[in-house]
C-alpha cells in the first residue's frame, strides 16, 4: 500500500510541474525564463518517470530477482 501511495504521489506532484512549466513557458514565450520553465517541465517529467518506476517495481520487485 504504501509504494502505491508514493507512486501516486509522485505521479500527481510530476503532472503538475509538468502542466506548470508547460503554462509557464506559454505565458514567458521565446525568453531567457523560458530555460527555467523547461527546467521545471523536466523535473515533472522525471517525477512521472520515477512514479511509474515504483509502481512498476512494486508488482515485479527486481530485488528477488538478484
Amino acid at each position: 500500500m504504501e509504494y502505491n501511495m508514493s507512486a501516486l504521489i509522485y505521479l500527481v506532484l510530476g503532472a503538475a510541474l509538468l502542466a506548470g512549466g508547460v503554462f509557464w513557458y506559454m505565458a514567458v514565450g521565446f525568453s531567457v525564463m523560458a530555460v527555467v520553465a523547461a527546467l521545471v517541465m523536466g523535473t515533472g517529467g522525471a517525477l512521472i518517470v520515477s512514479g511509474i518506476a515504483v509502481l512498476l517495481d512494486k508488482y515485479s520487485p527486481t530485488s528477488r530477482k538478484l
